[in-house]
């Protein structure tokens, strides 16, 4: 008896410490059968019951002076789950990609794209980095380089379902992308989208 009531009282706290958090810095409005929540500089998503969905974490995207009219991520102010997909970042070598996570909090779309938007109609807007090995720099003894970006289409499970616009060139540094490319784009109707090209002209295109 002593032995059960000691494996009892030694349990509590464990118990205590996997509990939800109850208090938040910041709560949003629902949106889709979910509520983002702040603790700290970690995010989360409540469902309709109160029950924490995705768990606190440090990669969904927010901005305290979020930029209106703008599509992608400068454009957010809290996370989102649109369509049962947030956008979460990862950093590598100064530089935010980003990818997207499912209601459940798992990583669906990988953190590989320098820009993305939310989800509209199953599909999203992202900027993919494409690389190309030019040859090698002789004096350096380094490979040689060229980077460009082009705007294309995703599905839900992270496929690109058509390149709309590019290539764009980019300079991949921590210094030219202290910000997200620009996804220069208007939605004119749930299968028609307007993109800016390199040549500065709007093209429509019909998905």
């Amino acid at each position: 008896m002593k032995n059960l009531i000691l494996g009892i009282l030694i349990s509590i706290p464990f118990v205590l410490f996997a509990q939800e958090p109850k208090e938040f810095d910041f709560v949003a409005n629902q949106e889709n059968g979910f509520t983002a929540v702040k603790q700290g500089n970690t995010w989360g998503f409540i469902d309709n019951n109160g029950n924490m969905a995705v768990s606190l974490r440090n990669d969904l995207v927010s901005n305290e002076d979020p930029k209106s009219g703008k599509v992608g991520v400068e454009g957010i102010k809290y996370p989102q789950l649109q369509e049962e997909r947030a956008i979460i970042k990862k950093e590598k070598n100064g530089i935010n990609y980003y990818g997207f996570i499912n209601a459940s909090g798992k990583t669906i779309i990988e953190p590989i794209y320098l820009n993305v938007s939310n989800f509209y109609n199953g599909k999203a807007l992202a900027i993919k980095l494409e690389e190309e090995r030019l040859g090698k720099n002789q004096l350096l003894g380094k490979g040689v380089i060229s980077y460009k970006y082009d705007v294309v289409l995703l599905d839900k499970n992270g496929e690109v379902v058509k390149y709309l616009e590019g290539p764009f060139p980019v300079a991949v540094s921590k210094k030219k992308l202290r910000e997200a490319p620009a996804i220069n784009a208007k939605w004119l109707g749930e299968k028609v989208v307007s993109i800016k090209g390199p040549n500065g002209k709007w093209k429509i295109h019909r998905l």
